[in-house]
């Protein structure tokens, strides 16, 4: 593709018809559909809605793809765990790398250009994994940015968690909720993520008990320690579990401590013994679907100006079964059972996405990065509700997948799902 390249005929967000101009990688400039630009490459997205490209925020692709051959198990969340972990005695590293590959470049045909993915190591979980996913970032590099966050064990030592940056990690994540001193853990944890000079993402209160806040605690320890870097909790079920006075100390010490928040719409019920904690209270009986613990606190998060992005968490395993890898899907799942606008739901899933990843604007106006995607579609509120097939999805400016449902277009077959064909052009493959 040159330098130059025109999109013809987009719709955009705000339902103007445009042509949009890209050059270097970035949107040059919007101008009104019947002014030429002589000598330039031209794709003509008639009937296209043109969006920013959404952004995966928080995925767990060495577990992604793996539930057909683990199973599930039926005795709720626990079980699901109990199938995962004795499932990786029975693959090795290719295993790893072809379900890692097939996840990616399903994700980048739907319309990501960024994945920040989540590996768990420490007990039982070798830095290998984290090798082989750097491997696959820069064989990929020029279709999507992979962030790996290395999710450390309580307990392991600081010299083996620091080995993880080596290996090719960029941010640190963790679990403090589930080390016997949770507040100890996410000290030790601020305490390696500040010495390796690198952003933190930690997995908290990912069940919905009010006696477990480990948010709370990192939002106090982030104001006392002056800790200066980028700070995401994800998951944050329990704050759903909280009665309104206190939701609203929680969430003001949240907005205080300038963490920001990602919400894990498709994320596995609680277990058994979760249930006996919900009742009738506002928010209490969502669990799941459910993010940030329902409407009510994820609605908190945002009146507060907490930043706000939301991710698929687990793709076809143990602990979700389910899931096409598609943000217009989670999208949908935020309105649904969090109550956004479809704007909102689109934001949290692209712009806002982008934004908590460190990475810079993108989308149909000037000066934006040029990641692009153009699905068929009059409006964002039908691309949410439908999730078209018929897609092309746009990289630095460079068409990185083309997506058309059968018997449409032509071009080279880089998968096929059900009736759906997925065509990348060669230079992209």
């Amino acid at each position: 593709m040159t330098e130059t390249t025109t999109l013809t005929g987009a719709t955009l967000p705000d339902g103007r018809v445009r042509n949009v101009v890209l050059r270097h990688g970035a949107v040059s400039h919007v101008s009104p559909v019947g002014i030429p630009d002589l000598g330039q490459a031209a794709i003509d997205l008639t009937g296209y809605l043109l969006l920013p490209a959404p952004a995966e925020p928080h995925l767990h692709l060495d577990r992604a793809l793996s539930w057909e051959p683990v199973g599930s198990d039926p005795d709720g969340r626990d079980g699901a765990v109990r199938s995962w972990r004795a499932a990786p005695t029975r693959y090795g590293v290719a295993d790893l790398r072809r379900r890692a590959r097939a996840t990616l470049q399903e994700l980048s045909a739907n319309g990501v250009t960024s994945v920040r993915t989540h590996v768990d190591f420490g007990v039982g979980a070798p830095l290998r994994v984290i090798e082989v996913l750097r491997e696959l970032r820069e064989d990929l590099q020029r279709v999507l940015d992979l962030q790996i966050v290395a999710v450390a064990s309580p307990g392991l030592s600081d010299r083996a968690a620091l080995d993880a940056f080596a290996a090719g990690a960029a941010l640190l994540g963790g679990r403090p909720h589930s080390s016997p001193d949770p507040r100890g853990e996410t000290r030790r944890l601020l305490r390696l993520a500040d010495r390796a000079e690198v952003d933190l993402d930690l997995h908290l209160d990912d069940q919905p008990d009010h006696r477990v806040l480990a948010v709370a605690d990192l939002a106090r320890l982030l104001r006392a320690s002056g800790f200066g870097r980028q700070v995401t909790a994800s998951h944050c079920a329990s704050l759903g579990m909280l009665r309104p006075p206190a939701l609203a100390k929680v969430v003001e010490a949240i907005a205080a401590s300038r963490m920001a928040v990602v919400g894990l719409p498709s994320a596995p019920r609680g277990d058994s013994r979760m249930d006996a904690l919900t009742d009738t209270r506002t928010d209490r009986g969502f669990r799941g679907l459910a993010p940030c613990g329902g409407p009510a606190s994820l609605h908190a998060l945002l009146d507060a100006g907490v930043p706000f992005a939301a991710g698929g968490d687990h793709l076809r395993d143990a602990l979700h079964t389910m899931g096409r890898g598609d943000a217009l899907e989670v999208a949908s799942l935020l309105v649904a059972t969090g109550n956004l606008s479809v704007e909102q739901a689109y934001a949290a899933v692209s712009s806002d996405a982008r934004r908590i990843m460190g990475l810079p604007d993108a989308g149909p106006e000037p000066g934006a990065v040029a990641d692009l995607l153009a699905v068929r579609a009059s409006s964002l509120a039908e691309a949410v509700l439908t999730a078209p097939r018929d897609r092309i999805v746009l990289r630095r400016g460079r068409v990185v997948s083309r997506t058309t449902a059968a018997g449409r277009g032509s071009g080279r077959t880089r998968a096929t799902i059900g009736r759906q064909r997925t065509r990348v052009p060669a230079g992209a493959r």
